[in-house]
Formats: C-alpha cells, structure tokens, sequence
C-alpha cells in the first residue's frame, strides 16, 4: 500500500546570515503558512509525486489529482499505470485498488493524526504546537522549513518549500526513519472553491474485497 506523505528539501544557506535574522525570517514564514491554511476551506491540484528508498532500484514516479475539504475530507486520484483512489469522507479512509480488486477501510482518525503532514495540509495542524520548525534556507522567492513533529509516530522529517509570494506550498517532502523520501509538487492550486460533496464519497465497487487493516 503507498503510504501517503505529504513532503519539500532543503541545502542552501544565506552567505551571512544573523541569528536574528534567521529567527525572523522563520517567525515570518511559520506565521504565513499557518495563516494561509486557517484561511483556507478547500483546496484542490495537480500533483507529481516521487519516491526514492535505499531499497529501490530507481525513483517511483506518479501524478494526479487532490483535493482537501475542512475539516476532514481529503481525494487522491492516481492516473495509470499505478491507479489508485483515496478519499477520507470524514470518519473513514478508503483505498481503492483498482488492479488488485481491492479497498482498504480504515478509522479515519488514523491517518488524520495531528502531527502528520496530511492533517496540515488539510488545515488541522497547528505549526507551532506540532512541529519543531527550523529555517533550512531563506531564498528570494520561497522558504524552505524542516518540520520535525514532536510525538514522533514514526512519521519522519517533514520538509516545506513554501513560496513567499502567497504562501503556499511549492514542495511538500518526508524523509521516514528508514531513510525513504516521498516528494510531492503541486501546480495549478485552486483555493475556496466549490467541490461537490460527492468527490468526498466512496462505495466499494461490487466485486472488490473489503480490507481491514488489524488494530494496532
């Protein structure tokens, strides 16, 4: 099963740059994303994401479309060749397989944790009470902040690359505690637009199995 990450990288560094400034320039950035996504009810996209692992032999790439709705709701759709819907409704997160002949149903509640990067993204995280934030660069046109989530569940490193023009985030990356890195750019964002509350519905094809992951 993919694991959903939503993920940015870091490596630049200003030639000279003041403790002070770089406390203010965080400060900034923080308080600029987390006022975007308080202000933000939906949220829809193109994506392209990317995943590389000290286990595989090359990159896995795919791309698609996503959609969030406050406060819980969330679609991915994954174009071919490796299609794949998730849609959480709410109170649970469906994934459909198609090639397998499969749903996987879990508690939402389970995906939708506070300290996940999906969550956030989502508009439910809170920066400052979530994540320990660190600026990784200062650039001209963007940020780049590693977020490391307090009650580490096993999530990882949460990297942003956030545009200073809006706010919004350009890149999203999670490097998890076995060293795989999940990389997911958006593009042609919309923001507080209407989306039909079917996007956020789901009902088992007939014919597919219904799985339920053990309890933790």
């Amino acid at each position: 099963m993919r694991r959903i990450h939503l993920l940015g990288l870091a490596a630049l560094g200003l030639l000279a740059a003041r403790p002070a400034h770089a406390a203010d320039a965080l400060h900034e950035a923080l308080g600029r994303l987390q006022a975007r996504y308080e202000a933000t009810r939906t949220f829809r996209a193109e994506f392209h994401q990317t995943v590389e692992s000290p286990t595989l032999a090359g990159a896995i790439e795919s791309h698609g479309r996503v959609a969030f709705e406050k406060p819980s709701r969330m679609r991915w759709d994954y174009d071919p060749p490796d299609r794949q819907t998730i849609v959480g409704d709410g109170q649970t997160l469906w994934i459909y397989q198609p090639d397998q002949k499969q749903v996987i149903k879990s508690p939402l509640g389970e995906a939708f944790q506070a300290s996940t990067p999906v969550t956030f993204l989502g508009g439910l995280g809170r920066l400052d009470q979530e994540f320990d934030a660190t600026l990784e660069r200062d650039e001209p046109t963007r940020w780049v902040l590693r977020l490391v989530p307090r009650n580490d569940r096993g999530i990882g490193m949460l990297t942003l690359t956030v545009r200073k023009a809006d706010a919004g985030v350009e890149e999203a990356a999670v490097r998890d505690p076995l060293g795989t890195v999940t990389r997911i750019r958006f593009s042609d964002e919309q923001r507080n637009v209407p989306l039909a509350p079917s996007l956020f519905q789901f009902t088992p094809p007939p014919g597919v199995d219904v799985v339920r992951p053990p309890a933790s």
